[in-house]
């Protein structure tokens, strides 16, 4: 059976087949199968799973003509496991024949798509065109990309642009296919009882294939009290690695102090404090955390997971409360721990599943690249940065051109889920004790400038039974010290903050839309992959005020199954109730 390269087990499978026309020459024959064995193979190099692995490619082994061939074909397909599929034509065929036969061996959820060269000779545009619409007409979505290739030669590549767009396509695939039958955990119920995070349990299920392992925080904080469900001795070595190599010098246990005098140890030359043998031991609380959560996911063999910090485990004084969980999620979310590099693990504070599911979904397009979890704590406007620097007699004047100048900014600022990859250098803090009696340890950093990436969030509503989407091109910012410093004082001061600039929306906009008080943030993630996979996955698509319908390059076109049916919001609706 022809892989791209030895088969991998548990690994997702898409296939790519050619369809052609029965009556051309031998050559146009080898030339068209040439281009769907070049697609396959390069598509198991450009794309990979969180992890690093890249999914396993089939390619037929022969050309998808005629009924005969489209039937053995499908059986290949089959055999090799395939999760979606990729339909590559050069020539003109006939779809009934071809395409339309083979992927009828399928179920109508398998995602599929259709890819070409806009070539002249033995035109495989039409071809696509005619397969595209005739799926459309059945209800069913393929996607399209018609790029640019040359139109002779017998192992013609796609343009560079041609590339791009296809990958954005097949990243999409790959995610809707990749996270069908992926489970999540749920530590217990949304905390502080925010609707904007509930556990839509059967929406996840419908709608990515995602299921949930929902379990009480109790056997946590057993395990926790028992010192079980870890290895004393990794623990030893995850401290080390703490104290003495990421955040050496600069765990501070007198946050409440700092917080006092606004001691600037984000721009400055504080030292911390010795730490004592009881700031130890709730370090060792956070920590064992981690390893206990992470070694329980193990066993359920979840992905991602969401922990309910507030108010029952850390901060209700009816309990015991334990330490917080905050190193716990941000140790998840980053690439790297005390064992080297690893793979993320979208993690969710406060257990909002809605905002988990916006990081497991950011993380698959992207190939697994960390997930950021903010509070969309503190919006400053361009009025309000004047006001605070002229109370600080800074003068903004060599910052007018600046992005945080021009549209304002949000203060991403969370007790949590702050993925370590956004910081250039990260800190820890002692938990306050009036609003975390459990006290334990929160990371804080001031994320660099010129990270460029996605953010944004689903949201739930019942009126539809649907997710929608709410996100737009965002960029870390970097302030003058001194207003750094006045910034982070202004919200929590120990929790990470990160100065997020839109690039198509001003603060005022922005501050008034988005639908719950967390967002998602991360790189390497273009907007028309994410429009591709929630077309795939059924989800709406916010469009902001002011904003433009279709900005090329940036956005996909609408498929051809939403511009027979009313356009993309109508015909996801309408196949949403049908489905």
């Amino acid at each position: 059976m022809p892989f791209v390269e030895k088969r991998r087990q548990g690994v997702t499978t898409l296939g790519v087949f050619v369809p052609c026309d029965p009556r051309i020459d031998k050559e146009s024959r080898q030339r068209a199968y040439n281009i769907g064995t070049m697609t396959a193979r390069w598509l198991g190099e450009k794309l990979h799973l969180p992890g690093g692995a890249h999914p396993n490619l089939f390619y037929c082994s022969h050309l998808v003509d005629n009924e005969k061939t489209a039937d053995s074909a499908a059986l290949e397909l089959k055999e090799a496991g395939v999760d979606g599929l990729f339909i590559v034509p050069d020539t003109w065929f006939f779809p009934g024949k071809s395409a339309m036969a083979l992927t009828a061996h399928f179920p109508a959820s398998l995602p599929i798509a259709c890819v070409g060269g806009n070539n002249a000779p033995k035109p495989g545009v039409v071809g696509i065109d005619a397969l595209v619409g005739a799926y459309a007409q059945t209800g069913r979505l393929c996607p399209m990309v018609i790029g640019n290739m040359p139109e002779t030669g017998m192992n013609p590549e796609f343009d560079g642009r041609t590339k791009e767009e296809i990958a954005d396509l097949a990243y999409a695939v790959l995610a809707a296919a990749a996270l069908r039958g992926k489970r999540y955990l749920a530590v217990d119920t949304d905390s502080m009882q925010m609707e904007t995070a509930l556990n839509h349990v059967h929406a996840a299920r419908r709608f990515f294939g995602l299921e949930s392992t929902r379990e009480s925080m109790k056997i946590f904080a057993d395990m926790l009290r028992q010192k079980g469900g870890y290895d004393p001795e990794e623990l030893k070595t995850l401290r080390d690695w703490v104290i003495n190599v990421k955040f050496k010098n600069r765990i501070f246990n007198n946050t409440e102090e700092i917080a006092r005098r606004k001691m600037p140890v984000y721009t400055g030359a504080v030292k911390p404090p010795a730490l004592t043998a009881g700031d130890t031991m709730k370090l060792d609380e956070g920590l064992a955390l981690y390893l206990i959560v992470r070694n329980y996911m193990r066993d359920i063999n979840a992905v991602a997971g969401g922990w309910t910090g507030q108010l029952s485990w850390g901060s209700d004084r009816r309990g015991v409360p334990l330490a917080t969980a905050d190193i716990a999620e941000a140790l998840f979310n980053s690439s790297e721990d005390h064992t080297g590099k690893k793979t993320v693990i979208p993690f969710a504070t406060e257990n909002d599943i809605q905002g988990l599911l916006t990081m497991i979904a950011y993380c698959y397009l992207s190939g697994g690249e960390p997930t950021l979890f903010m509070d969309f704590r503190k919006v400053y406007e361009p009025w309000e940065i004047e006001k605070s620097a002229k109370a600080l007699k800074l003068d903004l004047k060599k910052f007018q051109n600046e992005p945080w100048m021009r549209r304002g900014f949000i203060d991403g600022n969370n007790s949590g889920s702050a993925s370590l990859d956004y910081a250039r250098k990260s800190y820890l803090f002692k938990a306050v004790a009036y609003y975390f009696p459990g006290l334990g340890y929160s990371v804080g950093f001031v994320s660099p400038k010129g990270i460029k990436g996605m953010a944004g969030r689903l949201a739930y509503s019942d009126l539809s039974g649907m997710f929608t989407m709410v996100q737009d091109e965002a960029e870390s910012q970097e302030l003058p010290a001194v207003l750094t410093e006045r910034v982070c004082h202004a919200s929590d001061y120990s929790w990470p903050h990160t100065f997020l600039t839109f690039d198509h929306i001003a603060s005022s906009t922005a501050k008034i839309g988005m639908p719950a008080n967390h967002i998602h943030m991360v790189t390497d993630m273009p907007r028309r992959r994410w429009q591709h996979f929630s077309d795939y996955c059924l989800v709406l698509n916010y469009k902001w005020e002011n904003t433009p319908e279709y900005t090329e390059g940036l956005d996909r076109p609408q498929p051809m199954l939403w511009r027979l049916n009313g356009g993309e919001t109508v015909a996801k609706m309408r196949l949403a109730a049908k489905n």
